[in-house]
């Protein structure tokens, strides 16, 4: 250490004269420009003298539509140029308070392919990041509402500081979330319930405007029902986790030539549960004359252990047993769980008590049956009276396989159907 360079931390920059001088032995004392504690720290996590986060921590809805509100989430960070915070997940929720990192679900690299020139961090780096500066970074919060009366309307409330602390777990985190932080509402107006490309365009340009600060991190929770920039069909799924499709194409290489049923019992009426049992039965021996079928899979809402595998599906009733008990004595049945496909998570002594309560309600199953669905030879969903007709996880499956065969996939033997209703 010399005069010029008084601290242990400092980086020295050298110009290109001085570096040819150095070529010829020329010896000299070199000025160094003195970075702070808190600039290393940022460069260490965002690359960057000043990071700015955007931190999503709790998206709603269950994964399926969880999935692609996130990246909604993407794409307000993308424009605002901030990296983004890639929160935990579990119970089929990406969730700041879940126990396992993002990539148990997702494909981190796959979703950086999606969007190259976003930054990502996930929740355990950037928590190390807000415990290791010296100067805690503040903080803005705003909530964005769908439509009301008004066009487009921006309330400034009392920030909800306990809630925001306990309930959505930012106490994970070494930020400055006091009562004087801004907390804004943001409502997007009628125009958000009819979209189009004009509304669109108004509606970003409006929220992004109201989004706009100087605070490192940027708190945002949304309550939407459909998506921002983006319409459903053409938006793209965050691709799983390679462990995920690993288990998979394992899996439906052992079945063969297969039927995947999907019967989402929530909704459905339940004295026709029964009846519903027995024609799905019904179909599936008219349709295994007809088709070489090696194997049948099941995929359902319905309690297979524990818990019911959807978080809104509550009123479990006797009837649906009865169906349930109907159809697995009648038909030789394959699950997640008669195939063990999932066993493989339980090898790890850190995570076994999470991933124990994980397997027993909706959570990581949900995926790996959606992805079975996907690529079985023929799909089948319960039809108008049996199941819960407007399920976006059924939906994503039938657009997921209609993008299989589009684009060659031969396993692909129909996009979906229904079993017969009960008249």
């Amino acid at each position: 250490m010399n005069k010029y360079n008084p601290c242990g931390i400092c980086l020295i920059f050298k110009t290109t004269e001085t570096q040819e001088l150095e070529k010829i032995g020329v010896q000299y004392d070199i000025p160094s420009v003195e970075v702070s504690h808190d600039v290393l720290i940022n460069r260490k996590y965002c690359g960057k003298d000043e990071c700015k986060f955007l931190l999503a921590y709790h998206p709603t809805e269950q994964e399926s539509q969880a999935n692609m509100h996130f990246e909604s989430f993407v794409q307000i960070a993308q424009r605002l140029n901030r990296t983004i915070i890639l929160p935990n997940v579990g119970g089929s929720r990406i969730y700041v308070c879940r126990p396992f990192p993002f990539s148990f679900y997702y494909d981190v690299e796959g979703l950086q392919q999606l969007f190259p020139t976003v930054n990502f961090i996930t929740q355990q780096d950037f928590m190390k990041w807000t415990k290791e500066l010296d100067e805690k970074p503040d903080t803005f919060h705003a909530y964005i509402l769908p439509g009301e009366k008004q066009s487009f309307m921006v309330e400034y409330e009392e920030p909800t500081i306990r809630s925001l602390l306990k309930e959505e777990c930012l106490d994970k985190f070494d930020f400055k979330l006091n009562s004087t932080i801004i907390f804004k509402t943001i409502n997007l107006g009628v125009n958000y319930l009819f979209p189009s490309t004009e509304n669109n365009r108004k509606i970003e340009n409006f929220m992004l405007k109201e989004l706009q600060t100087d605070a490192k991190v940027l708190l945002l929770k949304h309550h939407l029902s459909t998506l921002l920039f983006a319409d459903t069909k053409k938006f793209p799924v965050i691709p799983y986790s390679k462990h995920l499709i690993n288990t998979q194409q394992n899996i439906t290489k052992k079945l063969g030539n297969y039927l995947a049923i999907h019967w989402r019992f929530e909704l459905g009426n339940i004295k026709l549960m029964t009846k519903c049992s027995k024609n799905l039965i019904d179909w599936i021996n008219d349709f295994s004359k007809d088709h070489n079928i090696d194997n049948i899979y099941l995929a359902t809402d319905y309690p297979l252990q524990g818990q019911s595998q959807s978080d809104t599906f509550k009123n479990i009733r006797e009837e649906h047993h009865q169906a349930m008990r109907m159809l697995n004595s009648t038909i030789k049945l394959n699950t997640w769980i008669s195939l063990n496909a999932l066993d493989y998570l339980k090898n790890d002594e850190e995570t076994r008590k999470d991933i124990k309560k994980e397997l027993k309600g909706s959570g990581i199953q949900g995926i790996f049956d959606k992805l079975v669905l996907i690529n079985a030879d023929w799909f089948v969903s319960g039809p108008d009276g049996c199941a819960r007709m407007n399920s976006r996880f059924t939906r994503r499956i039938r657009y997921a396989r209609e993008k299989l065969q589009n684009s060659g996939n031969t396993k692909i033997k129909n996009i979906s159907t229904f079993w017969t209703a009960v008249r």
